[in-house]
């Protein structure tokens, strides 16, 4: 700025917007990064004033935020704190067994630790949840800054903490983030991160990915199921694949997985090698008929494409389902999502796309303020609204799972008949 460099660190792509004549990018950085260096007389023009203009803004910043809210995060702060402390004499204890033993007293200390554990953090946030709703838009930036500076040293010791907001590959709810949520298991370095890992993972955000991944599956065997009974296989495509957990268990639970041909999309490279090294290895071990298929590319490129033309993937798909891109995607591009598949199905053919609510049970603010990881919650009209003209009320519904988070837009296309 101004031929100074005014900020060093890492930055995360938000969000990306191309307005025709200019591209906007927004970037979250870490915060504080590094400054300019300060200058004293002996060394250039001094600017220690400004230094200190600098640091009274960023101080006038903090008393902004709203007392109660400072107050319950440094509630939840300081019990973080003690329990980290707790652990790690809980650790010195564990060292005088023998070394074979220790992992498992270390799990066996979690597995009684983690029901308190658990619930007193819950408590910490619902409290937090409510008093975040109250901050207006504009004084968001503070509160979240208070967040993070006490409570990140507290949460990204835990590996579901570290990578949701680190985001490797650049983005969070990744696939091995999928997998965290999927083993739903103590995961860490020490005992302290290991709890905290488990709290993260036991969330009602990460309760409903493995609701969602059940209703998958369940859509899986009844229209596989459907399509047999006419002597044929099921084509079926997956867009937004991630690592296909849903496909994974029903290649490992049904026999009539043998009469599914998928085609599996995503952007990422590394998850679709994860992904099908995943299903290729279970169809190996179930012995399974199965056709699996990968395509790269972006969701946005498969819109423009089918646009132009045909659909690069094939039609005639007796099933299409999109399990979490639409959290993600605004109003607009969901219904140009929904409007493709919808055209892409065989007569009879069923679309399943899901989106979360936060509305039953919010918990929404502390997965922004502290990890970054920002999402849009969708009610069922918002979700019935994402389908497209034409489509017969009787073939359309939204149907909710019983954590009353995920909600499925499911259009079933009329028979040719």
């Amino acid at each position: 700025m101004e031929g100074e460099a005014v900020y060093s660190g890492r930055g995360v792509i938000r969000n990306i917007l191309n307005t025709g004549a200019v591209r906007v990018c927004e970037v979250i950085l870490d915060e504080p990064g590094i400054g300019n260096p300060i200058k004293t007389p002996d060394n250039g023009t001094a600017n220690v004033q400004s230094a200190y203009a600098s640091h009274f803004a960023r101080w006038q910043q903090q008393v902004r935020v709203q007392p109660e809210f400072k107050a319950i995060v440094v509630d939840l702060q300081n019990y973080l704190f003690e329990l980290k402390l707790l652990t790690e004499h809980v650790e010195i204890a564990i060292q005088n067994h023998p070394p074979m033993a220790r992992q498992q007293v270390e799990m066996q200390v979690a597995q009684d630790l983690a029901p308190r554990v658990v619930a007193t953090i819950d408590m910490l946030h619902e409290r937090f949840e409510e008093l975040a709703a109250k901050i207006p838009a504009d004084e968001i930036a503070p509160h979240q800054l208070l967040v993070r500076r006490l409570l990140h040293p507290l949460f990204l010791c835990a590996p579901f903490g570290y990578r949701t907001y680190h985001k490797p590959l650049g983005y969070a709810g990744d696939y091995e983030i999928m997998n965290m949520i999927h083993r739903n298991t103590f995961e860490g370095a020490s005992l302290y991160a290991k709890l905290v890992h488990f709290w993260l993972v036991s969330q009602w955000a990460s309760k409903s990915v493995r609701n969602r991944i059940a209703h998958m599956q369940s859509r899986l065997v009844r229209e596989t199921a459907r399509v047999q009974r006419q002597h044929r296989r099921i084509r079926i495509l997956n867009v937004g694949c991630g690592p296909a957990r849903e496909i994974q268990n029903f290649l490992a639970d049904q026999p009539l997985s043998s009469h599914a041909d998928f085609t599996l999309l995503d952007f990422d490279e590394e998850t679709i090698r994860y992904s099908r090294s995943q299903l290729l290895g279970a169809k190996q071990r179930h012995s399974r008929q199965t056709g699996i298929h990968f395509h790269q590319m972006s969701v946005m490129k498969l819109i423009a494409g089918a646009q132009r033309a045909a659909n690069p993937l094939g039609t005639d798909f007796d099933l299409i389902y999109c399990g979490g891109l639409f959290d993600y995607f605004s109003d607009l591009a969901c219904r140009q999502l929904v409007e493709q598949f919808y055209k892409w199905l065989a007569p009879d053919g069923l679309v399943v796309v899901a989106n979360m609510s936060n509305h039953t049970q919010p918990f929404s603010r502390m997965v922004e303020f502290l990890l970054d990881w920002h999402l849009i919650y969708r009610d069922a009209r918002c979700m019935a609204s994402l389908a497209p003209a034409g489509v017969p009320l009787d073939n359309s519904a939204v149907v909710i799972e019983p954590s009353l988070i995920n909600m499925f837009l499911e259009l079933r296309k009329p028979s040719a008949a």
